[in-house]
């Protein structure tokens, strides 16, 4: 980025409400580490705090889980490559609390995670740890969010008020890619599988490998929840749902999954719902 253009952001970002609030927030701190999973919530934040505090005071720490999204550790790399800051993966087994996948497995996960990210983060010479909640993610069901209240972590974007859009916004102006900024939501792969029953890697692997699949025809905004062993059900934003039915589509979809070992595949009318495999009322 040339002077000319840097002075335009800094203008832009200088002119933003929540932009200032966020700023302060950040420079009241000095140094953060940030959660980093590779979506747009933490990626925009990560981005922020190097602008407000400079690279060198940032840390971008990863987890690398076997129930975590491939693609993301890969964008969390990417995100730091292009941002210069220092990033540290953390890799980690499925924690036994949430082998048979309970459904406060949100809360155990992120108490485990989150406390072992905070430790890395002391280790590194950094105080605060960061995550990228945010004011729009009060509306769905997160008992992780929980965990990250009482481990004292911080969330810069709920504290200061900043939804979706301002985050999309926000990242459009920083030096984060673009496809990154507007990615779908994403979640760990534990959401497509039922509760109560024990977590097979082998089982994780399928799934994300449907998904792949699923993106690869275009379906960026997808989901297979998987019902026992062999039922997927395949979830999409609902202007896909009629182009998933055309029979071509239809057939590479069916065959893709065949070959993974899904006997049964369904596509759910419903479309694309967040939480969709959540228990009400725990």
């Amino acid at each position: 980025m040339n002077a000319a253009a840097a002075e335009r952001r800094r203008h832009v970002i200088d002119g933003c409400e929540s932009a200032k609030r966020l700023a302060v927030f950040l420079r009241n701190r000095g140094k953060l580490a940030v959660a980093l999973s590779g979506g747009s919530d933490s990626s925009v934040l990560l981005a922020f705090a190097a602008y407000c505090l400079g690279k060198e005071r940032c840390l971008a720490l990863t987890v690398d889980a076997p129930y975590m999204v491939g693609k993301e550790l890969e964008s969390a790399r990417r995100v730091c490559e292009r941002l210069g800051v220092r990033h540290v993966v953390c890799r980690t087994a499925i924690p036994e609390l949430i082998r048979n996948n309970p459904p406060k497995r949100c809360y155990f996960c992120k108490r485990s995670v989150f406390s072992m990210l905070q430790q890395r983060a002391l280790d590194e010479g950094f105080e605060w740890l960061a995550d990228g909640t945010n004011v729009d993610d009060l509306g769905d069901f997160r008992p992780g969010m929980q965990a990250i209240k009482e481990l004292e972590v911080l969330s810069p974007f709920l504290e200061c008020g900043i939804g979706k859009d301002s985050i999309k916004a926000l990242g459009s102006m920083l030096d984060v890619p673009m496809e990154i900024v507007h990615a779908p939501a994403g979640a760990c792969l534990l959401t497509r599988l039922e509760h109560g029953k024990k977590v097979m890697e082998e089982m994780l692997r399928r799934v994300e490998a449907a998904e792949d699949c699923l993106q690869v025809m275009g379906f960026l905004q997808c989901r297979v929840r998987v019902h026992g062993d062999a039922l997927a059900r395949i979830e999409l934003s609902p202007d896909d749902v009629r182009r998933a039915m055309e029979g071509s589509c239809r057939e590479r979809i069916v065959e893709a999954f065949r070959k993974l070992g899904f006997r049964h595949i369904s596509l759910d009318m419903g479309g694309y719902e967040r939480g969709s495999m959540n228990m009400e009322g725990i």
